[in-house]
């Protein structure tokens, strides 16, 4: 089956070198690098720019939200005109931990969204239980053209609906495969199968049977497989599908 990770950060991984020469071994058709600041970002231009079959994203996530200039946001809006770049994000809300305040939060995601509306980029949105801020602040500011992800989706299919109805699509990642997760699998079951990214947000949430271990690109089989199984669909279908899915979106 062709393989697609849409959200994976291989610049926080040691091997992965040896990692990417593994792709064509895997049948994987391609990656998107995804930036969470500015100096990670520059990284993922340079990496994306080195291979055929790597793309990014720019942009700040949430938990790096804070002390930010308006030098920041310049910089990110320089990076995303490069040719390899097709989507600003990592962006959006976090409140498990808040890390930074929800004050600094908003003003980061507003400004990134504002970027992503002058450059025509889709969005890749991290939301960790904040959905109903980071849905209103979409409607308030206005939607790109092009809305795109939310990735790694956690709430329950009443909130994936919200987005759906918007034209976002649903990024969906290794706890797919965990035991008992039956809020996810509800909201796989119900999203049409032409709304559904795969990811890995490689090194983390590494899919059964590797939990336990550090996460990587090729891992994104096991997610593919789980969301054929849910949807009671033929692997190679599916496969095929979500391939098709990722290059609509991103315009690869």
């Amino acid at each position: 089956m062709k393989l697609v990770d849409t959200h994976c950060h291989l610049n926080l991984i040691d091997n992965k070198n040896e990692i990417i020469n593994s792709f064509e071994k895997e049948n994987m058709e391609f990656v998107i690098e995804v930036g969470i600041n500015v100096e990670n970002s520059f990284k993922t231009v340079e990496l994306a720019n080195s291979y055929e079959n790597i793309y990014c994203s720019v942009g700040i996530h949430p938990n790096d939200s804070s002390n930010l200039s308006n030098k920041d946001f310049d910089t990110i809006k320089i990076l995303a005109q490069n040719e390899k770049v097709i989507a600003i994000g990592e962006i959006g809300l976090d409140y498990y931990r808040e890390y930074t305040s929800k004050k600094d939060q908003f003003s980061s995601f507003i400004n990134q969204i504002q970027i992503a509306k002058e450059l025509n980029l889709p969005l890749i949105l991290h939301i960790r239980e904040a959905y109903d801020d980071a849905f209103n602040i979409l409607i308030n500011e206005g939607l790109p053209d092009k809305l795109g992800v939310v990735h790694c989706f956690s709430a329950d299919w009443k909130t994936a609906k919200k987005f759906l109805d918007l034209g976002f699509y649903i990024g969906i990642d290794g706890p797919i495969t965990f035991k008992n997760n039956n809020t996810l699998v509800e909201v796989v079951k119900n999203t049409p199968i032409e709304y559904i990214l795969p990811e890995t947000d490689s090194p983390f949430l590494t899919p059964v049977p590797f939990r336990g271990k550090k996460n990587n690109p090729t891992y994104v089989k096991y997610v593919i497989q789980k969301i054929a199984e849910i949807k009671n669909m033929n692997i190679e279908d599916t496969s095929q599908i979500l391939v098709e899915n990722s290059r609509k979106i991103f315009d690869i």
